[in-house]
């Protein structure tokens, strides 16, 4: 269970890579209306959501995590620097979870916020962080892909799948 949740997060983060490639700098950082979330921003809340629960609550290192900064950001990273990011922070999740074992599963951690962010942490059980994680991460995946698509000049599909209507 372990292994397959960390193997559909690295599946999703190649779906990110893939569509960060079909944009320019430019719309990489474009909100289609002004509280709506560019491409760039919802890449930082993946990885910062991603270090918050896996690397932080379950790996017991310290949260370093701004979420609103990441959806209030309006540029300064690169398609190359967001990759980076998505990567380190997958490298460093891939290190705690292979320190798991299938009895961690139903322990519970505590994930936590800062003071400021005005939100309340909470408590589950590993195998829910887990869970939760790979959804929260292909739900903004799909996201990604869809407004990547949408910008696109030409009509094509970015991971080769078969849609039509």
């Amino acid at each position: 269970m372990i292994t397959e949740c960390m193997r559909r997060l690295d599946q999703s983060l190649g779906y990110v890579e893939t569509a960060l490639g079909s944009l320019t700098e430019a719309q990489l950082w474009l909100r289609p209306r002004p509280r709506m979330n560019a491409v760039g921003n919802l890449c930082l809340h993946i990885a910062g959501s991603e270090h918050q629960h896996l690397v932080s609550a379950i790996g017991g290192l310290p949260t370093r995590r701004d979420r609103p900064g990441e959806l209030l950001q309006s540029g300064g990273y690169s398609k190359k620097e967001l990759i980076a990011l998505l990567r380190n922070v997958r490298q460093e999740s891939w290190s705690v979870t292979l320190k798991l074992t299938p009895g961690d599963l139903e322990r519970c951690v505590t994930v936590t916020y800062p003071e400021a962010s005005g939100m309340e942490g909470y408590s589950w059980s590993i195998q829910k962080i887990l869970i939760g994680a790979v959804e929260h991460y292909a739900y903004h995946t799909g996201q990604i892909l869809y407004a990547s698509r949408w910008l696109q000049d030409e009509d094509e599909h970015l991971l080769a799948w078969k849609h039509y209507t």
